[in-house]
């Protein structure tokens, strides 16, 4: 699951925006490409603990799996490598599925409320350099800047999302050539991952909503 449903599953729990924060955080942290940091504060080390259970519960759902194999099936048969196929069906879902959980005004708020909170109060956060930290501000300056639109997961949008989080991958980065494929991709897909969103936060819910801290 990507950063913003993430925020959007743990307003299930509590719209505490330390809380929402630590459901985002290890998401911010690889996006910074540091390790999660250490945390000094109980709100968000439960978030944290609560993105891990999330993570663990979606990739399991049947719903996102059938979805995922589905979509690979569809790039692989337009022309993508498999396993460029697979990674791209992976993230392409949940960009996609970001755009759904969009919908709701209480998501959006939480989302913004945490990254407002997360900008605020830095020192309960425990990185490994002051380069991390550095990269981590410069993120969250990035994000409320940009704020929530529906340009986020619009198809050539979301094909360059898609090749920005891949591109650091080399047997999974997506050549220049086929960003098209994927644009393409994801045009057909959305309207499968709104469809298939209502049952697959069916899945969820049971699992997550009355998960006690830990």
């Amino acid at each position: 699951m990507n950063f913003f449903g993430h925020a959007a599953v743990a307003c299930w729990r509590s719209t505490e925006p330390a809380f929402v924060l630590g459901a985002m955080l290890p998401d911010f942290a690889a996006m910074v490409g540091a390790r999660p940091p250490g945390v000094a504060d109980a709100a968000v080390a439960e978030g944290v603990a609560f993105h891990h259970r999330t993570d663990d519960a979606f990739h399991d759902a049947q719903t996102f799996r059938q979805l995922m194999k589905e979509s690979m099936l569809d790039l692989v048969g337009a022309g993508l490598e498999r396993g460029r196929a697979r990674a791209v069906a992976h993230v392409g879902v949940e960009i996609l599925l970001d755009g759904v959980l969009a919908d709701s005004r209480e998501a959006r708020n939480a989302y913004l409320a945490a990254l407002t909170h997360a900008s605020n109060v830095r020192t309960v956060l425990e990185w490994r350099g002051a380069s991390e930290a550095a990269a981590y501000a410069s993120l969250l300056t990035a994000m409320l800047g940009r704020g929530i639109s529906r340009q986020h997961t619009t198809p050539p949008v979301v094909a360059r999302r898609i090749e920005h989080a891949l591109s650091s991958r080399p047997r999974l980065a997506i050549e220049p050539s086929s960003v098209p494929l994927v644009e393409a991709w994801s045009r057909a897909a959305a309207s499968q991952v709104r469809d298939r969103t209502p049952q697959l936060m069916a899945e969820l819910e049971p699992e997550l909503a009355g998960t006690p801290p830990r």
